[in-house]
């Protein structure tokens, strides 16, 4: 488990690195809303490399709130917190310069609104509230130009997120890390997203069918009872994907 959350980190932080920071501010010490200046040194165009990072750090928050909006359907208000603080406090902050390269104010506002609802316990208001943020984002998305190439490589990325993540969640059938197990599904769930997004008909269906089959891998985002484990329907997915990209021109 130390080390899916080491290489976690490493995967939050690579933003700061790529956009020349010497050093990472801690999020709980900025507010969402600060200034775009030294924070945020970045070209003004970003190269396809640049856009598919950025878009997966999109992708990785929109899966911790997708899991926050299932945990709240099913009243487990406290668990969905925990999802939904986290890219606020966490990661954030290191979006900031791609923000500015694609002319984005963000969406700090609405991600603040969004994780003042767990106070009041209101389903409808917190649904309200998350749908603003997601479609915030998937503006956000739809300002780079990706092209399908760069939507399979965000896709195999929050994959093999998902499957770190999976690895540290559950060990042996029991859970042993309920977060890390709730995170990878939300990752799941984006990666998806992008996947439906591509043209190639007979890729898109046969990736959907075999991501619908890893869903299988969590019965429950709160399971009480030992589950399977078995991260191989994982694996096939990445496999595929890999695969596709190994064989595009």
């Amino acid at each position: 488990m130390k080390r899916a959350k080491q290489t976690r980190t490493l995967l939050w932080s690579g933003l700061f690195l790529l956009a020349g920071c010497g050093e990472t501010v801690p999020a709980s010490d900025v507010p969402l809303n600060a200034p775009q200046t030294a924070l945020a040194q970045t070209n003004s165009s970003m190269d396809r490399s640049g856009n598919t990072h950025f878009v997966t750090k999109l992708g990785l928050i929109q899966g911790h709130l997708w899991v926050a909006s299932q945990l709240v359907e099913a009243d487990l208000f406290e668990l969905g917190a925990k999802h939904a603080k986290h890219p606020a406090q966490e990661v954030y902050q290191e979006l900031l310069p791609f923000f500015d390269a694609v002319s984005s104010p963000g969406f700090a506002e609405e991600l603040e609104a969004m994780s003042g609802q767990f106070t009041s316990s209101s389903k409808t208001d917190f649904r309200q509230s998350y749908q603003q943020v997601m479609n915030a984002v998937d503006d956000i998305v739809a300002r780079v130009e990706l092209t399908d190439s760069d939507r399979l490589r965000v896709a195999n990325s929050l994959i093999e997120q998902a499957l770190i993540e999976y690895r540290a969640g559950v060990s042996d059938g029991e859970i042993a890390d309920l977060q890390e197990y709730q995170d990878a599904r939300g990752f799941i769930e984006i990666a998806a997203r992008f996947i439906s997004k591509i043209q190639n008909d007979p890729q898109r269906s046969a990736l959907l069918a075999n991501i619908q089959t890893a869903k299988k891998l969590w019965p429950d985002l709160d399971p009480k009872e030992t589950i399977s484990g078995e991260e191989s329907a994982l694996e096939a997915v990445l496999a595929d994907l890999q695969a596709i990209e190994g064989a595009a021109p």
